[in-house]
């Protein structure tokens, strides 16, 4: 078996994007160990989840460090460079520009080939950092890009982003999802509908995730409890979590799930009728967001509710999806979601599940995957 040796700075606990890459490459044939940062201490060191071998590194830290996580960076690099070389490789696939270094580093030790996936434009994710920082990163993920045998990463923009600054073979896998993953009967669906007190007629409008600052729960959350006639399903951690564990207290119409297992976010969005996305269109990054949000809604054959920027505005309106608004005004979001009923709401969710099943589902970009993995590597099957 031709051996894959994968680089994560998180725990893989597990981190969605990779498992599916993993399991993808475990199925063609490929032997797949997953090398990643434990930060929590909270994961066995070693085991085994679908096939795909994990062994993780402790390096105490926290997400969200600002400059000072250079150091603990640092540490994990040392540390993963080390035991990645107790591990037997054909190939090093370093997910995100915070293992490319170390991608690269281990790469040319073995003599093996090199996978950069790029999940999101990282100098710009960064962006709140010193400028020293943000630069250094700029001019050595360019050193990298140009000295990597494929590179992959989530949408168009990007990929155009990233070959203008030297990317050489470079692919598309997108964040895409099985719609038989979103497939629910209704009884199951109609009960928990009960437990959470939603009545019929409602419509449910459904965001969860990391409920981050740029967000916008706040204006989403005023926008519904002004709006009797649907009903906002919350779940997730971060800096918004109290403030819709409040909502949820006095609204009626408003329930926060708190933290929900990657595995069951479909239950909630097969359950939805509408899917939110609010993002900072000021933030850097947001010209090349192209997030599992759309992707999960796109799967479950659900609108979209969301703002006018990147991938997922592009898409949006090409398929005919959803409503795209120009802010996040209260009255904006209310507006929007009421416009979002008879036929116009069925005409959205019908074309959501068609841009699903003709192009933006998990079964196609693994397709893309393992057609642009002999690059590098050619498939064992």
């Amino acid at each position: 078996m031709k051996q894959i040796l994968m680089l994560l700075s998180n725990a893989f606990d597990p981190d969605p994007r990779v498992h599916r890459e993993a399991r993808a490459l475990v199925d063609a044939g490929y032997q797949v160990t997953i090398l990643c940062w434990d930060r929590d201490r909270k994961c066995q060191a070693e085991e085994v989840v679908d096939g795909i071998r994990l062994l993780r590194v402790y390096v105490d830290s926290t997400h969200g460090r600002g400059a000072s996580q250079v150091v603990y960076l640092a540490a994990f690099w040392a540390k993963a460079f080390a035991a990645g070389r107790k591990v037997t490789f054909d190939i090093v696939h370093a997910h995100d520009f915070d293992t490319l270094p170390l991608g690269y580093a281990l790469a040319r030790w073995k003599g093996t080939k090199l996978v950069y996936d790029s999940h999101e434009s990282y100098v710009d994710m960064v962006h709140t950092l010193p400028g020293v920082i943000r630069t250094a990163i700029w001019h050595a993920e360019n050193f990298l890009l140009k000295r990597a045998d494929l590179v992959i990463t989530v949408g168009d923009i990007l990929k155009e982003f990233l070959q203008g600054r030297g990317a050489r073979n470079i692919c598309v896998v997108g964040n895409w999802q099985d719609p038989e993953q979103f497939v629910f009967a209704e009884q199951e669906l109609a009960a928990e509908r009960e437990r959470l007190g939603i009545r019929p007629g409602q419509k449910v409008i459904a965001f969860i995730a990391n409920l981050g600052a740029e967000r916008r729960i706040p204006e989403l959350i005023a926008a519904v409890s002004q709006t009797p006639d649907a009903f906002l399903i919350l779940g997730g951690n971060g800096p918004g979590a109290e403030q819709a564990k409040a909502a949820a207290a006095t609204c009626p119409n408003i329930a926060y799930l708190g933290y929900v297992q990657p595995q069951r976010v479909p239950f909630y969005t097969a359950l939805a009728d509408i899917v939110f996305y609010g993002f900072d269109p000021a933030n850097p990054n947001a010209r090349f967001s192209a997030p599992n949000k759309l992707f999960e809604c796109l799967a479950a054959g659900k609108a979209m509710l969301t703002g006018d920027f990147g991938e997922i505005g592009r898409i949006v309106r090409e398929m005919q999806c959803g409503v795209i608004i120009p802010d996040y005004d209260v009255a904006r979001i209310r507006a929007a979601i009421e416009g979002l009923c008879g036929e116009v709401l069925s005409e959205y969710s019908r074309n959501a599940r068609r841009a699903a099943g003709e192009r933006y589902s998990w079964p196609r970009a693994a397709e893309i995957l393992l057609a642009n993995y002999p690059v590098v590597m050619p498939c064992p099957k």
